[in-house]
């Protein structure tokens, strides 16, 4: 273990991610399923509707690509929008059934990466929950954490 934190964490953080995406698109590769469409589907899987700005923040898209990916998955009937029952104006997007299938079906490949990675990584539950609390701290900003201390 560590006695101290790497000097260039930031660039550790975009590395790993970077390749475990490689590795999570590979396994999506004969599903014919972009990790994009993965981060959608897996969103919106929860059953709730969603708006556009809340999945491309889920899925790390900018918006007029969500938008490009989401009308591909209309089109597909993988997904539909709905106005917002308590605000008109906002659009929200649903999982469709055939959307339920297709993340069934894509879930497998997905489980299987993150099961290797279980294995080949004593100590990734640990890792994982690390990286959950650094994402809450660093959506807070620097004055929100400073306030609490």
């Amino acid at each position: 273990m560590l006695s101290e934190p790497p000097r260039d964490l930031p660039r550790l953080l975009s590395s790993a991610e970077r390749l475990m995406t490689r590795r999570l698109a590979a396994a999506l590769e004969a599903e014919h399923c972009s990790v994009e469409e993965w981060r959608v589907l897996a969103l919106l899987s929860d059953g709730r509707g969603h708006t556009m700005s809340d999945i491309a923040s889920y899925a790390l898209m900018p918006a007029p690509s969500l938008t490009k990916l989401v009308d591909r998955m209309v089109s597909a009937a993988l997904v539909y929008r709905r106005k917002d029952p308590g605000d008109g104006r906002r659009v929200l997007v649903y999982l469709s059934a055939r959307g339920r299938t297709r993340h069934r079906a894509v879930s497998v490949p997905v489980q299987r990466v993150q099961e290797q990675m279980l294995d080949e990584l004593p100590g990734v539950q640990e890792l994982a929950d690390g990286l959950a609390r650094l994402e809450f701290l660093l959506e807070r900003g620097p004055e929100q954490v400073r306030a609490e201390r």
